[in-house]
């Protein structure tokens, strides 16, 4: 099943699925962030003025990559499904913006109360 494009369209959808099958309705969620990277060790080696001089310069060219490596946060995803069985219906959204996460997660609580047959307030 492919991707939605827009939250609101998931968003949407998942409402209606769980409004017309809310026993066999299940949405899940799953949140992956991808682990940081470790610098890597450079080899020295070399003899002479000309290669020291050309190492120091490698290394100070490492340290600055890995002043910005370190300066940018991992980035992580957050995945979206829900699934009716009966049906077998499945609706997806992948998305990895932190306040689109923030939002959709707090929707979840609306969409659990459907799920549960409590009613919403409107």
């Amino acid at each position: 099943m492919p991707y939605y494009d827009k939250s609101e369209d998931w968003l949407h959808q998942s409402a209606l699925l769980l409004q017309a099958r809310p026993s066999t309705t299940r949405i899940t969620t799953r949140y992956h962030l991808k682990p940081a990277r470790r610098p890597r060790k450079s080899k020295k080696s070399g003899s002479g003025e000309a290669a020291a001089t050309s190492t120091e310069e490698g290394d100070a060219q490492q340290q600055q990559q890995q002043q910005q490596q370190q300066q940018k946060p991992p980035r992580g995803h957050l995945v979206l499904k829900t699934y009716d069985a009966a049906s077998g219906a499945t609706l997806k959204y992948k998305t990895s913006k932190a306040a689109e996460v923030t939002r959709l997660v707090q929707m979840l609580g609306t969409l659990g109360r459907r799920m549960a047959a409590l009613p919403v307030p409107e």
